[in-house]
């Protein structure tokens, strides 16, 4: 008589603990590349109670719709993130749409008769933090799932999520990491901090952390021009910012990889060394961050678990529409490289 095949037997042949394959076998947290790992040894050994609830499917098919202010195919984390989000709604055949809203341009009158005509369940808002688009597309009563929101929130409506990083956290442990081990006391935020909630916590992260280890600091020492009138890929007027400094900071913290990156090339032009003269720190470890000499210390976040979670939380939302609406928070991970590594 052939064994029954047990969460101890697939345990056993993956070297993981039962408590973990249980997790992941019925729709707990457990790291995806994990979870992807139990239910295809789940799947490969004819377990007897694996069901399409435990693999994350569902028979309904569902309709989602992409929506970004701006094409998202020439930022590397958003290329990864927006194919996890494509082959997922693949592998579950749902239908899957993209649409590129130009909040100067397009009328939203066209995008909610766009909406309509092809029934979207679900919204997945990707860079989209323009306040009038997202009341406008809230008052649409879909069921909406943000990765990133408006600096400030949407509090009068219901039926959405959001998905966020712990940015305030990474950057405020990691500020009392460097006054550790390199005692240094003057820092700068570069970057838009009113440009979205992940860009706003980066910032609070940063004054956080140099409260705690009783360093003052003055918005005076940070360069957060809005974004709407400078160019932060611009090296040239990167460099004028920096220069109209009282002093040159020890440390730059980035709102993202792409900014830091153009802050390590104006300072280069200056003829200042990352990291001998200058610390610099980004977000999202984007090809910025590895491609660049000397290479870029950044927190990382895995596009594909991300893309995972942003349709897993939005079926929720569609199934569960009266739900409180949910702000998820998801770990990232350092990623310590040469341009904060100082030589003693």
């Amino acid at each position: 008589m052939k064994k029954a095949i047990t969460i101890k037997s697939i345990a056993e042949q993956l070297n993981l603990s039962r408590n973990t394959v249980s997790k992941a076998l019925n729709g707990q947290y457990v790291p995806e590349k994990t979870r992807e790992l139990v239910l295809n040894k789940a799947q490969e050994l004819n377990y007897k109670s694996l069901s399409s609830a435990n693999l994350g499917f569902s028979n309904k098919k569902y309709r989602i719709l992409l929506v970004s202010a701006r094409p998202l195919n020439n930022i590397n984390f958003y290329i990864s993130l927006v194919s996890s989000i494509e082959n997922y709604c693949f592998e579950r055949n749902y239908e899957f749409f993209q649409y590129i809203f130009n909040t100067k341009k397009n009328s939203f009158t066209k995008f909610s008769d766009y909406v309509k005509e092809f029934k979207v369940d679900g919204i997945v808002a990707l860079e989209c933090f323009d306040k009038n688009f997202m009341s406008h597309l809230l008052k649409l009563s879909i069921p909406v799932c943000f990765y990133d929101f408006s600096h400030t929130t949407q509090t009068f409506y219901k039926n959405y999520d959001i998905i966020c990083t712990n940015d305030e956290q990474s950057i405020s442990s990691f500020v009392k990491y460097l006054h550790k081990k390199y005692s240094l006391n003057h820092y700068t935020f570069v970057g838009d901090h009113k440009h979205c909630h992940s860009f706003r916590k980066r910032y609070a992260g940063m004054l956080i952390g140099l409260k705690n280890v009783r360093i003052p600091h003055s918005s005076l020492e940070d360069i957060t021009l809005s974004e709407n009138n400078f160019n932060y890929g611009d090296t040239q007027a990167l460099q004028n910012e920096i220069l109209k400094l009282e002093q040159l900071p020890e440390v730059f913290i980035c709102s993202n990889d792409f900014v830091a990156r153009n802050v390590c090339l104006a300072l280069k032009n200056m003829g200042k060394a990352v990291p001998n003269d200058a610390l610099v720190v980004g977000f999202d470890n984007s090809a910025e961050a590895y491609s660049l000499s000397p290479t870029l210390t950044t927190f990382s976040l895995d596009p594909h678990f991300l893309g995972s979670e942003i349709l897993r939380t939005l079926i929720h939302r569609i199934d569960y529409k009266m739900i409180p609406n949910r702000l998820i928070t998801i770990s990232t991970d350092l990623i310590s490289r040469e341009s904060t590594e100082r030589k003693n």
